[in-house]
């Protein structure tokens, strides 16, 4: 059974008045911002609340028969820890895409938020949701549109890279450079040398732009010229194979003729990932060549 007991006096309605909840009452929302919460942030919070009181009350809203929370999940788990059976309480009246933004707001603002957190936010917000834009987001949490962007992309490097952004061996600006290279083995052979070297974003810059071995959209017009040979052989060969896989749909009734076909079809497929290997490795060779000669 829910038992308010209201700091407010003569109040007809929840908008935004101050209630002392227990929290047994109390669940955690299905749009959560966070994956989970470190024991020791839990513990250095609930001192803090032992020692100088609950300064901030919780946000909830009202949900059926319980109270979904908004904001200060951290501020919740610390006052449970305490034993706290009542917690005081800002109870708003706000539908699932308010909620979301406050939630997100307040976590921005208090920086409690991962960068892939952060990430992973935005994307719910823009895609997953379809609550508003880029821009629209942008106007609401005080964020620029590329910094929303540029967070939403990391999203979509190679897990391990991932891996090095959430323990803080890689900085999220630095993998952004990584973003150019079209190659996820090589974004994950460059975020292990900068986590193992302490390369700064401005180091990863430079190498992205002049190692072919890293990218193909390099400054120098050389380096492009003699890697577009290699792409253009390649498509070739790609558009070859996608015409023999339409004459053996032509063939389907013959069987020997479809399986001759089927066999230099993969046979095609295998000089492409030849040539494919063929181009990293003169890239990588010329580059550590040109390298030595202008040492």
């Amino acid at each position: 059974m829910i038992v308010l007991a209201s700091y407010s006096i003569n109040s007809s309605r929840f908008f935004g008045e101050i209630y002392s909840i227990y929290l047994e009452d109390i669940v955690f929302s299905s749009h959560s911002l966070r994956n989970c919460y470190d024991d020791e942030e839990i513990k250095d919070i609930a001192n803090s609340v032992k020692n100088n009181g609950l300064l901030q009350p919780i946000v909830v809203r009202a949900k059926e028969n319980v109270f979904e929370m908004v904001a200060g999940c951290r501020r919740y788990l610390a006052c449970k820890s305490l034993g706290w059976k009542k917690i005081p309480c800002q109870v708003v009246q706000l539908n699932d895409m308010q909620a979301f933004e406050v939630s997100l707001i307040e976590n921005i603002q208090r920086k409690s938020l991962s960068p892939l957190e952060e990430a992973n936010a935005f994307r719910k917000y823009i895609c997953g949701k379809g609550w508003g834009g880029i821009a629209q987001l942008s106007s609401k949490i005080g964020k620029s549109p590329s910094f929303i962007t540029k967070r939403i992309a990391l999203l979509h490097l190679p897990i391990d890279v991932l891996e090095k952004i959430n323990n803080s061996s890689l900085n999220p600006s630095t993998a952004e450079e990584l973003l150019s290279i079209k190659d996820s083995e090589k974004q994950s052979e460059l975020a292990s040398l900068i986590a193992k070297r302490h390369l700064s974003t401005k180091r990863v810059r430079e190498i992205v732009k002049e190692d072919p071995f890293y990218c193909e959209n390099s400054e120098k017009v050389e380096v492009r010229s003699e890697l577009q040979s290699f792409n253009k052989s390649i498509v070739a060969l790609r558009i070859a194979m996608t015409r023999m896989v339409d004459i053996i749909e032509e063939e389907e009734n013959n069987f020997l003729i479809h399986e001759l076909l089927m066999h230099h079809t993969k046979v095609l497929h295998s000089q492409i990932d030849d040539l494919i290997k063929a181009k990293r490795k003169y890239a990588k060779n010329i580059y550590r060549y040109r390298k030595i000669l202008s040492q």
